[in-house]
């Protein structure tokens, strides 16, 4: 049986205000006066009043607390469209060049990942394309037509795991698109793999990754568009079990969930809950790999079948105890 694998759409309302208010580092009285006062966003309220907010919700907000941060007046962003704040974000930059200093380009990316926008963030990166999948990828390049094909000089990915084929139709992609670019951030892979788009200049990094050094490594490469190395990273991908695997219970939480509860849990004292997203996300990803192993042998495929089973069990216990833990933490949990 294979486990329903969806991510999470980041419109969907899921954060309660004090999670909100870690997450941006604003005061839960400021997001009130920032969301009544100014509108700077509109969250969901739930049967009981709780105030809910989205993925795209929260992105908003830590762009407006960044351009805040620099001097801005929060009544001259209040009902600016991400668009136009991006642009300032920009702007900003450009004039904090010295004064002889060629204007940055803005380098065009593409991503593999819906999570990745929100965990970007504002960096100054032209998003041309954000595909769920490498599959959603590829098909998004064969329908493109001939007169306007989609060019990225950046391609940034998320893989949970890292195969032969997969590695291939990567450095695929990157031709296509025409990217000098790529970071590779993945669950597991054999090594050879790793090594082959090393060596065709690809930067590797294993998940977990945090937004934070994940968007210091875009921007760095993203600052030209030539003699960079290639950045991709990591894709939430169900696990297809082996023939004759016991069936093991789905994912609860995504690779983008468990992302933001490991960044929300850096806020506090106890680190517990970072600690444990990250445990979830290793072995969601190992339980991924596990399955797609190549097999020598029926032993070699039955041994497969019981680290895939050892592993999705491990992973539905911890995703227990994050649940338990975040609860008691009152950080925000998909639904809660």
């Amino acid at each position: 049986m294979q486990a329903s694998f969806n991510p999470v759409s980041s419109e969907q309302p899921r954060y309660r205000s004090g999670a909100v208010a870690r997450m941006v580092r604003i005061p839960v009285a400021t997001l009130r006066i920032w969301e009544r006062r100014y509108q700077v966003v509109g969250p969901a309220l739930t049967t009981s009043g709780h105030r809910l907010y989205s993925g795209a919700d929260v992105e908003r907000l830590l762009l407006i607390k960044q351009l805040v941060d620099q001097g801005h007046a929060i009544g001259s962003l209040a009902r600016l469209p991400m668009a136009s704040l991006l642009e300032i974000a920009d702007a900003r930059a450009v004039l904090a060049a010295p004064a002889d200093a060629t204007p940055p380009v803005r380098a065009r990316a593409a991503l593999i990942g819906l999570g990745l926008p929100r965990r970007l963030g504002a960096i100054a990166v032209q998003r041309v394309a954000t595909w769920a999948d490498l599959v959603a990828a590829e098909q998004a390049m064969a329908a493109a037509p001939d007169d306007a094909p989609l060019r990225a000089e950046l391609l940034v990915a998320e893989l949970a795991t890292l195969q032969p084929e997969s590695a291939s139709r990567l450095l695929a992609l990157m031709r296509q698109l025409g990217a000098e670019q790529a970071v590779v951030v993945y669950g597991f892979g054999p090594e050879v793999v790793a090594e082959r788009l090393r060596r065709a200049g690809c930067s590797l990094h294993r998940a977990p990754m945090d937004d934070a050094a994940l968007r210091a490594l875009v921007s760095t490469l993203a600052a030209t568009t030539t003699g960079l190395p290639r950045v991709l990273a990591s894709t939430g991908t169900a696990p297809v079990p082996l023939s004759g695997a016991a069936a093991v219970p789905p994912r609860r939480f995504d690779d983008d969930t468990l992302v933001q509860l490991a960044a929300a849990s850096g806020t506090m004292a106890c680190e517990c809950p970072r600690h444990i997203a990250e445990l979830v996300m290793m072995l969601a990803h190992f339980e991924t790999y596990s399955a797609e192993c190549v097999n020598r042998g029926p032993d070699d495929a039955a041994l497969h079948t019981h680290l895939h089973r050892v592993a999705g069990t491990a992973r539905a216990m911890f995703e227990d105890a994050l649940a338990r833990v975040a609860e008691a933490e009152s950080l925000p949990l998909p639904g809660g």
